[in-house]
């Protein structure tokens, strides 16, 4: 990923100082004196007792141990279900003492969740994991995020790092195009394909009002020069069919409900590996990076377990087992995931999402994606 993508991570280099004591000097002899050696006070001087290290040692108070982190906390996330329930139960073997307990939904409905608790006086969440780093970012700007730096995450570059460590991005996802291999015998090569009448009505996507990524995917192609709403709006005319969630979503494109469609690589690789007709292409017009960062709560009363929640994420660990669940490692040469499509000669094109326009266009890109294509369907 690392090589790949081009990613710079910058090595530390650890210095160790050896300290070197002198060896003292030898003791220069006495000058001679008439005065004969068995008058001299050496022998007589009574030997001095040393009691004083023994007495140290036993004043000496014994270092505290490390309180192991206990207690429960709550997430608050849009992560998919069965990957954060795994994550949370392997947590668990590492820190038994934690309980965690997970309120999860769309990402739309978990920042609509705590902004009514943000008006209510108090959030209830301690840790927040969802796809909308604008809203991370007010929430840091109202002073509401801990600062903390996990343990192992200085191997990842800055970039990662949100708002002065207040927020972390902890594994890669990506939306991308994902086609049903039976149904499909010239693969797609970019999100233009899925404006082919030939597929008209049988294109899915995600509802940009429920799930983070689907809208940050519109935030970011709106402000491309080549897409802008045109590109959505041909969506529409093509009878493109808008589901509630990514996943629901992928699993139309595996049972052929839908020829292809807008989704997360990692629930295309999944499906793939899981024996499904499910295969993905980087766009030619390049692929959107989908910030989810994760974050704790400043006024959380539990800041224990949700630093040790976000060290297990950074942990060997924790990156294997999001590898294992088909996510992109944010760790220097972490291993691939299975199924992992080839990169395009000369290199991953990103489209990175432009934070501010998002910020300064949330209301009219909500509504007017709602004129277009409806709320989001009930579960």
């Amino acid at each position: 990923m690392k090589k790949m993508l081009r990613f710079v991570i910058p090595m530390l280099l650890v210095l160790t100082l050896v300290l070197s004591a002198c060896a003292p000097q030898a003791t220069p002899e006495a000058p001679a004196v008439e005065e004969p050696a068995a008058e001299e006070p050496v022998a007589e001087e009574p030997v001095a007792e040393e009691p004083a290290a023994e007495e140290a040692v036993a004043e000496e108070p014994a270092a505290e141990e490390a309180v192991a982190p206990s207690g429960t906390i709550t997430l608050y996330t849009s992560e998919s279900e069965d990957q954060v329930n795994e994550m949370v139960a392997d947590f668990n073997e590492v820190y038994p003492d934690v309980q965690v307990d997970i309120f999860r939904t769309g990402t739309g409905e978990v920042t609509g969740k705590l902004q009514a608790e943000m008006e209510g006086g108090e959030i209830q969440a301690d840790l927040m994991w969802f796809a909308d780093l604008d809203f991370f970012r007010m929430l840091s700007e109202e002073d509401m995020l801990m600062e903390y730096s996990p343990v192992g995450a200085e191997v990842v570059e800055d970039t990662y790092h949100y708002f002065g460590n207040k927020a972390h991005e902890v594994r890669f996802i990506f939306n991308i195009v994902a086609y049903n291999t039976t149904l499909v015998d010239t693969p797609p090569t970019g999100w233009k394909d899925l404006l082919n009448p030939e597929y008209n009505g049988r294109i899915g996507m995600a509802s940009a009002l429920y799930s983070g990524g689907a809208f940050t995917n519109l935030g970011t192609l709106v402000n491309e020069p080549d897409m802008g709403w045109d590109f959505y709006e041909k969506l529409n005319e093509n009878g493109v069919v808008v589901g509630r969630g990514n996943g629901g979503i992928g699993t139309s494109i595996a049972s052929g409900e839908f020829v292809m469609g807008q989704l997360i690589d990692f629930m295309a690789r999944d499906l793939k590996n899981n024996g499904s007709p499910v295969e993905m292409i980087w766009p030619e017009e390049g692929s959107v990076v989908i910030p989810t960062p994760v974050a704790i709560y400043k006024n959380t009363d539990n800041p224990a377990a949700c630093e040790a929640f976000l060290d297990y994420l950074y942990s060997a660990r924790g990156q294997a087992l999001f590898v294992k669940q088909n996510y992109l490692s944010v760790l220097p040469d972490a291993p691939e995931p299975e199924g992992l499509v080839p990169y395009p000669e000369g290199g991953l094109k990103i489209l990175v999402p432009p934070l501010d326009f998002i910020a300064e266009n949330r209301e009219e890109l909500r509504n007017k994606y709602e004129e277009l294509f409806g709320l989001p369907p009930e579960a």
